[in-house]
């Protein structure tokens, strides 16, 4: 009975109903979840429609602008506006303008920049470049988000070849022990090579653990990153790419990433923002000149006189200059100013583009690595499986020891673990040089 309800429990854990959190999902389809759920692109992209804005915003200093304004205010009562005129036989007395003591007025102001000695340009063109650098920020985000997706991807994928891995050996094991069982029954065997088979199963059973732990582990870091449920299983359906890679030379590969990453087109974009800043602050030196008009429409309308209790309709054009005559060179060191962010920003540009050389030489040299890896865990691995084969039918014969059939059967289940290993770095460098061209 006991054993009855211990095989019922590991049924339910490991049945059916425990297999239903896996999910079947390719490399591309965890890519698409990745980057549509991905909080630190959707802010990127939130940033950039943010800069977008502010150059639109920009924009409309160069365009004339329309203003209302208006006001009632009740004034107290004063005398009305008088004039004595010398007479015969007494002076006389003439009102002139009653007191208007409600005063009501409705005014349009219509103004156009004509000159600002490129103030309003220079904003303009500091926003639009903040905004192209905003915007390849968010690509060079999205293939750097894209790159993380696929290394968190092929690990699991290792993971599962591992833990299948591990199952087989277990398996392969189960016959070894079977067939030292059989050998002891004839004589052939002693004890002791049975209880070593059952130690190497009891190592054989704590790799599974350790794989299966594992596996979970990374399938928890790849759903916290692409959006999905932590408890939800994911079955890599993808392999890695065995074919060669022609890969051009250094020198190639790096005009290849200086022109394609975007990260160096967004440090350049933010360079010509400084310089238009820097251009901007020059503006200080010169006059503000603009063209301005009025409609004022009021009651009582100050330009009428005299005063009177109706509402009178006015206009009038001109133009209007401004200039700071004396401001202690406060236009001077904001240009200082602005010169100095100007070589910090062509600064960081070459300092940018010298990490682009290291990173690009050093994900070929990862490339070259990872193709002979694969070569020697490819040929490793076949001469494992024939010691094996040959071990394996010597042990069966009498002539091979037990322990010369654990010995290969580790040195096969190690060649096995070494290859799956090295397809997918091999796989990762390439990826990883793709990135470091700006691509994804």
């Amino acid at each position: 009975m006991r054993h009855f309800i211990i095989i019922t429990l590991l049924f339910f854990w490991f049945g059916p109903g425990r297999a239903q959190g896996k999910e079947p999902m390719s490399l591309e389809s965890c890519l698409q979840t990745g980057l549509e759920n991905n909080k630190g692109l959707d802010a990127a992209q939130a940033s950039a429609q943010g800069s977008r804005a502010a150059a639109d915003q920009s924009a409309t200093a160069l365009l004339p602008s329309l203003k209302l304004s208006a006001g009632y205010s009740r004034l107290s009562d004063v005398p009305p506006f008088e004039m004595t005129i010398p007479g015969f036989p007494a002076p006389r007395t003439i009102t002139i303008a009653e007191p208007v003591l409600d005063n009501s007025n409705i005014k349009l102001t219509l103004q156009q920049p004509l000159f600002t000695g490129g103030r309003v340009t220079g904003s303009l063109k500091i926003n639009r470049k903040n905004y192209q650098a905003d915007s390849s920020d968010y690509l060079a985000q999205r293939c750097q988000a894209a790159l993380n997706i696929k290394i968190l991807y092929w690990r699991l994928y290792q993971a599962q070849q591992v833990k299948e891995l591990a199952e087989e050996n277990l398996r392969i094991l189960g016959n070894h022990l079977n067939d030292v069982g059989n050998l002891l029954g004839q004589g052939l065997a002693t004890e002791n090579d049975r209880l070593k088979v059952k130690l190497q199963m009891s190592n054989a059973r704590l790799m599974l653990i350790d794989a299966e732990n594992n596996r979970r582990a990374i399938g928890i870091h790849l759903n916290s990153f692409i959006g999905r449920p932590l408890d939800k299983q994911i079955d890599p359906t993808s392999i890695p790419d065995t074919s060669e890679v022609a890969v051009l030379s250094p020198p190639e590969l790096i005009q290849i990433a200086l022109a394609e990453r975007q990260d160096i087109a967004g440090q350049k974009y933010r360079r010509d923002a400084t310089a238009a800043g820097r251009m901007a602050a020059k503006s200080g030196w010169y006059p503000q000149v603009f063209a301005v008009g009025n409609y004022t429409y009021a009651r009582p309308n100050p330009r009428i006189f005299p005063a009177r209790d109706q509402f009178d309709a006015t206009w009038d054009a001109g133009v209007m200059l401004s200039m700071d005559l004396w401001n202690w060179q406060a236009a001077k060191h904001q240009v200082r100013q602005a010169g100095s962010l100007l070589r910090q920003a062509e600064d960081r540009l070459v300092l940018l583009e010298d990490a682009v050389r290291v990173e690009v030489n050093l994900a070929v040299l990862d490339v070259q690595q990872a193709g002979e890896k694969t070569a020697v865990s490819r040929s490793g691995l076949d001469q494992a499986q024939e010691n094996y084969r040959n071990v394996k039918n010597l042990f069966l014969e009498g002539m091979a020891t037990n322990s010369d059939l654990l010995d290969a059967e580790g040195l096969l289940l190690q060649a096995k673990v070494g290859h799956a290993g090295a397809l997918v770095e091999c796989q990762i460098a390439k990826d990883k040089l793709k990135n470091a061209l700006g691509e994804y």
